[in-house]
């Protein structure tokens, strides 16, 4: 499992908007609001991940 740090996190909705998103290629993602944090199994398919974020408006910041 991996953490990163995103832009844009504010809501609940911003939650669901990046669990719904990232489930069918990353399976379980932990997403903490208040962090603005993300925690899954990137399963070697960090270039997806980057991409699929940014797409929807929350890039990666950073792994923690």
């Amino acid at each position: 499992m991996r953490k990163f740090e995103l832009e844009n996190v504010k809501c609940n909705n911003c939650a669901n908007l990046v669990k719904n998103a990232l489930r069918d290629d990353f399976g379980e993602v932990e997403v903490d609001v208040e962090n603005k944090t993300i925690v899954l199994d990137v399963k070697n398919k960090e270039k997806l991940l980057f991409e699929t974020l940014k797409d929807i408006g929350f890039p990666i910041i950073k792994e923690i």
